[in-house]
């Protein structure tokens, strides 16, 4: 089967076709998926890039991709809650960059019939780590104030959305280019970079911060926000040393895997306030599943992106 992948590290022409030999018998809880359309995250980019060989080295070929969205193909002997035809939602560590995905019932979830190919692609990976860290990792509480680094990425905007949903205060940063979008989604108040500093703005305001930048490159503003009793979560890294050492009372989190965090219990719920329309994925630009796109989108990656998720669709409903 076609798939897209790289042998070495580096920008996003290391990218080619690769032709790859499908699973050929399902172990008995997973099932098979022809993919329709694939959501591209920017954690790709930065595995893409080589910023997390020594923690995180890949073996090539490598196919990424761990958001799809198609129709159940085959299943295993003994699952008994999905059937051959079912539209679902996937998330997955690898593979997804290709016509056909085999992933565990734990890791799927039915997709409503309202949600658009390139929604539910968009999906699984920002829904899943907003949905974490509100609940597992900050364990908010309705009434607390929460600061969103990075608000209209694709992480931020779900996590504005759920925090609203779950009666937080909202303070929110990023460009001002996008603060009319991050305040429809629902923040109550925006702090634009690129005019100010939000780590003064909103200084010792909030219960939470998530530092949901690419990269996390806003510790240190997000201190700043931070109650001196608060908790901070961070996608890639937490404040370093000194930059805890002024709020030395804070609690502070990186999000990683952890054994009691089911992705299909998350699915299930983000479908739902999708099906819902209490949830929604804002797409910045679709793709066909070709290399010379496959590499415009991860050029696009590298670069300061508008609002929105990228997806590739793969085949049209």
């Amino acid at each position: 089967m076609k798939a897209f992948g790289f042998n070495q590290y580096g920008d996003a022409n290391v990218f080619e076709e690769l032709q790859i030999e499908p699973v050929a018998e399902l172990k008995s809880k997973q099932v098979r998926v022809s993919i329709e359309a694939i959501g591209i995250n920017p954690f790709e980019a930065i595995l893409r890039a080589g910023y997390m060989k020594d923690s995180m080295p890949l073996p090539f070929p490598i196919v990424p991709g761990g958001d799809v969205t198609g129709i159940i193909t085959e299943i295993g002997d003994k699952v008994d809650n999905f059937s051959v035809g079912d539209a679902v939602v996937v998330h997955k560590g690898f593979g997804g960059y290709a016509e056909e995905l085999i992933a565990f019932t734990s890791h799927i979830a039915i997709r409503p019939d309202n949600i658009t190919l390139a929604e539910a692609a968009g999906l699984p990976t920002p829904g899943i780590a907003a949905y974490n860290i509100l609940t597992f990792f900050a364990k908010a509480r309705a009434g607390e104030t929460i600061f969103i680094e990075g608000a209209s990425g694709s992480v931020g905007m779900v996590l504005v959305q759920l925090a609203k949903l779950m009666e937080l205060t909202v303070l929110a940063s990023g460009s001002s280019a996008n603060e009319d979008y991050v305040r429809q989604l629902g923040a109550d108040q925006y702090s634009a970079y690129d005019k100010e500093n939000p780590g003064e703005t909103f200084k010792d305001t909030a219960d939470i911060v998530v530092d949901a930048t690419l990269g996390g490159r806003a510790s240190e503003v997000g201190v700043k926000a931070l109650k001196p009793n608060g908790r901070m979560v961070s996608l890639i890294n937490v404040p370093t040393e000194d930059m805890q050492k002024e709020k030395p009372l804070a609690d502070y989190y990186q999000v990683e895997s952890v054994k009691e965090l089911k992705d299909n219990d998350a699915l299930k719920f983000l479908t739902d306030l999708m099906m819902q329309d209490e949830l929604e994925i804002k797409i910045a630009k679709k793709y066909k599943f070709t290399l010379a796109d496959i590499i415009e989108s991860h050029k696009q990656l590298d670069l300061p992106r508008t609002a929105g998720k990228m997806v590739v669709i793969v085949k049209e409903n």
